[in-house]
């Protein structure tokens, strides 16, 4: 029961507070923590993520820090891309899937550890997604299809970087995207899927967490958490890489 609360707590409280990186820790967790395999360790990621970045996106709505029509388009072509990797997946070996997860952790630390230099210039996001950002959208739809992985930590920047968006409103959207990703990617998971008292709780706690976490993001310094968020892949990307080795 202890470890399914702190697991789903950690999970929950990056995803709200970051607008991602909640299916990182999430994944990881369930394997090496409650003991699933890859494929239900994913299944049940995408299926208590999406559901926990759904709750903590409407925290941000009430905040007025959600763009939906732009997190509609964008969530569209990710949902397809979704549904193809999760198609994708099902031919992937379950060992080989936790050394890409470990190094997708890797390059999101890489990736958090850049600099984030403000934008000059931010956007109110009423202006449509342009076919590059669909691409991309398409490109972590799939992602989270393979791997489970939200795809928070390439939505955010381009919504920043490429639309503008100021960053509260940034991870408010980031978040409704991630949850329609995820609960198309869930689909054929389904048959790996488990139930029992300790996943239940993961469950309850990263809902729980999820909307704190959105309540906190408005307060705590984005960068620090970025920082000790990076750290804490590194360490978990090298401990999957030794434990799979």
């Amino acid at each position: 029961m202890l470890s399914g609360l702190i697991a789903g707590g950690i999970t929950g409280a990056f995803l709200g507070l970051l607008g991602g990186g909640g299916s990182i820790v999430a994944v990881p967790a369930l394997v090496y923590i409650l003991g699933l395999s890859a494929k239900a360790a994913i299944g049940t990621s995408l299926v208590v993520v999406g559901a926990a970045s759904l709750l903590a996106a409407w925290n941000y709505y009430l905040n007025r820090s959600v763009v939906v029509p732009l997190a509609i388009s964008f969530g569209f072509a990710g949902v397809a891309g979704s549904l193809v990797g999760s198609k994708i997946a099902q031919f992937i070996p379950d060992s080989i899937q936790l050394y890409m997860f470990a190094a997708t952790m890797a390059i999101v630390a890489l990736l958090l550890m850049k600099p984030q230099h403000a934008q000059e210039e931010v956007s109110d996001g009423r202006e449509s997604a342009n076919w590059p950002v669909l691409a991309i959208g398409v490109a972590a739809g799939i992602l989270t299809g393979i791997l489970g992985v939200g795809g928070g930590f390439i939505i955010v920047p381009v919504l920043v970087l490429s639309l503008r968006l100021p960053l509260l409103k940034a991870v408010g959207t980031s978040l409704l995207i991630i949850g329609l990703n995820s609960i198309a990617g869930s689909i054929s998971y389904l048959p790996y899927l488990q139930l029992d008292f300790s996943i239940a709780v993961f469950a309850v706690a990263t809902l729980v967490f999820a909307v704190l976490g959105a309540r906190l993001a408005r307060v705590i310094p984005q960068e620090r958490l970025r920082g000790a968020f990076a750290f804490s892949l590194i360490c978990v990307s090298i401990f999957m890489f030794v434990k799979q080795y």
